[in-house]
């Protein structure tokens, strides 16, 4: 794999940055009947047709709203579970938009086999809107390209986007494949992927790419881009990783406008879409995570404002000081009560409490994670857990995590497994870490209300240093959690 690096701009004129409205589009994919067979073009055009017609009555819909631009999911026009050959008929050859102009609403002989993208242009133009999607691209290679697989072409998961007059802008391939995905390639050059509007500077990327330095934490920290246009299929993974808790997070950790549009998929846990923006304490947002297995599709229209690039993220060089000043490096000695076990696929040390008040504290490495709070947790088991280590699903990148979670039945066997079900109530905490000073903390708060639908909470607490909680949160927690990624 090269080093090298690609920087993509569409122009590299500043333009000045004004209010705008965004729109995200959550939709109910339409599978073809069969993903086991290869089908010709034209039946794999049929089926992004449907999905397509569907993109097309939003995006009116959108424009009636006065959205601006408006972003739909990864793999929106065909579904998930394919394999390379399966997937073929659906990808279409994406030209480089930063070499030739190309409207392909106008032009659409210009490439053989762009329906795809000219439909997604002439969407944009008439509507009148800036538009991102995801498709398939198809690029050929040579055997002189040591990395060309053996039938000659790279298959790529690609975002596009399309000005107001249908104009092609960017592309973006995406970098960072989950394991399924052996379908697409990885390529060999970092797609640093931004595009300029009349309403400000954009950055696009996709799903776990979120999670790398490269490209997300890169254009956001270097190219001092605060707007993300982000195409996702994000399947919830609790406690930690529902799409709208780490989007959420993400928006405040890193303070971006984050627009994340996901797939609808609830029988298979694909769902939760949102519009964040960050308050400099709290979160901000209109998200849509509706479980139910006979819901549909939602589109989601919010105004934004700029963020202003010059205050700076979570990062963890704001972390040191909120512990007590003799306890920063301090290794505790192992607790009786500590045990390990998984959660999210990575291996947590953890303090278990029933009280539903107190000081606890877990370390495990050079992570130490302290929590002084008061609730209600009467005969509920709760666990304080510590990971610090190198994550090693979806990808490879380092990770400290601190976490506050509920134990599912009540037994520490329970502690952290994946569930929508918790029982108690925080009135006031203080939570801390000593993290590395080359992570950027994202904080999450994810609650039940009900026992069977999942809220994240925003202006009831804050996070500048550590996470405070003063006036407790709406709901039994699910997660409380400060989730540092970034760092070599």
């Amino acid at each position: 794999m090269t080093s090298q690096i690609s920087i993509q701009f569409l122009f590299c004129i500043l333009l000045p940055v004004a209010a705008f409205k965004a729109a995200v589009y959550e939709h109910a994919v339409i599978f073809p009947p069969q993903r086991s067979r290869v089908l010709s073009r034209d039946a794999s055009l049929s089926v992004m047709k449907n999905n397509l017609d569907v993109y097309r009555e939003q995006c009116m819909e959108a424009a009636v709203q006065k959205a601006q631009i408006i972003v739909f999911p990864e793999y929106g026009l065909y579904g998930l579970g394919w394999t390379r050959r399966t997937i073929a008929p659906y990808l279409e050859f994406v030209p480089d938009p930063y070499t030739k102009s190309w409207v392909p609403c106008d032009d659409p002989s210009r490439y053989n086999n762009t329906d795809v993208q000219r439909q997604l242009s002439c969407m944009a133009k008439n509507s009148s809107i800036y538009l991102v999607a995801n498709i398939g691209a198809r690029q050929p290679c040579s055997g002189s390209d040591l990395h060309c697989p053996s039938d000659g072409h790279f298959q790529f998961s690609t975002n596009v986007v399309y000005d107001s007059n249908g104009k092609f802008i960017a592309r973006y391939f995406k970098q960072n494949l989950n394991f399924d995905e052996l379908f697409f390639d990885r390529p060999s050059i970092t797609n640093y992927t931004v595009f300029t509007t009349p309403f400000g500077r954009f950055a696009t990327f996709s799903s776990y790419d979120i999670m790398f330095q490269n490209p997300a934490i890169t254009m956001i920290t270097k190219m001092n881009v605060t707007n993300i246009v982000y195409p996702v299929a994000w399947k919830m993974e609790l406690p930690l990783l529902a799409a709208i808790e780490i989007h959420s997070a993400f928006s405040e950790g890193m303070h971006v406008n984050l627009m994340a549009a996901n797939l609808h998929l609830p029988s298979i846990g694909y769902l939760g879409s949102g519009i964040y923006w960050p308050s400099g304490a709290s979160n901000n947002e209109v998200y849509y995570n509706n479980m139910s297995l006979s819901s549909g599709g939602k589109l989601l229209v919010q105004d934004l404002t700029p963020v202003d690039s010059n205050i700076p993220t979570k990062y963890a060089t704001f972390q040191k000081h909120n512990l007590p000043q003799n306890n920063v490096n301090e290794r505790s000695t192992t607790r009786d009560d500590e045990f390990q076990a998984v959660m999210n696929h990575d291996l947590y040390t953890f303090v278990p409490f029933t009280k539903g008040y107190g000081h606890y504290k877990v370390c495990q490495n050079t992570l130490c994670c302290q929590v002084f709070f008061q609730g209600m947790f009467e005969n509920v088991l709760y666990a304080l857990g510590a990971f610090d280590g190198m994550h090693t699903y979806n990808g490879h990148y380092p990770l400290q995590v601190c976490t506050f979670v509920p134990c599912i039945n009540g037994s520490i066997a329970s502690c952290g497994h994946s569930s929508v079900h918790s029982i108690g109530f925080i009135s006031t905490m203080t939570f801390s870490g000593n993290f590395s000073t080359n992570r950027y903390v994202l904080p999450e708060v994810l609650v039940t209300r009900d026992n069977s639908t999942l809220d994240i909470v925003g202006l009831t607490w804050l996070y500048q240093g550590s996470l405070v909680i003063d006036v407790g949160v709406p709901g039994s927690p699910v997660s409380i959690s400060m989730y540092a990624i970034g760092g070599p």
